[in-house]
């Protein structure tokens, strides 16, 4: 999905995208193959964290285009993301707790549990959702 003269937002998309691309066919791989295969948790992990980021980058870049408060942590970021009407409060529900997993494979990956690893594999839609609300909220406001 492209915004018309909007490099900054475009570059975003596109990098969300490839990583998607490539979470699609780690998501192939059995839970048991996966569970078992080191190389396949880490690709997931790298590519799970970059994905994250890239729609807390998204929702960034809205935040300061739109002179929004400015979020002191990523979980806020999603929040000011809610109230002021980007996304819905139970899809924010859903994106917080992504950014909480992202937290988690960042700051305590002494402590990283592959079950959930894989059932995070299974929510690249919601990563989708994500890009669609928040075209959707750059279109209407442009018109």
């Amino acid at each position: 999905m492209v915004i018309s003269g909007n490099k900054v937002f475009n570059n975003r998309i596109n990098k969300l995208e490839e990583y998607l691309s490539r979470l699609e066919e780690i998501r192939k791989v059995s839970k048991e193959k996966f569970l078992s295969d080191w190389k396949s948790q880490d690709l997931a992990l790298r590519n799970l964290q970059v994905a994250i980021e890239a729609c807390i980058d998204i929702g960034e870049y809205l935040i300061t285009i739109n002179n929004w408060n400015v979020p002191e942590t990523y979980v806020e970021t999603i929040k000011v993301l809610q109230k002021n009407g980007v996304i819905k409060k139970e899809f924010a529900e859903k994106m917080v707790d992504l950014v909480k997993f992202r937290n988690i494979i960042v700051h305590d990956y002494l402590y990283i549990d592959y079950k959930k690893v894989y059932k995070n594999l299974q929510r690249l839609d919601e990563f989708r959702n994500f890009v669609k609300v928040v075209v959707e909220y750059l279109k209407k406001k442009k018109n």
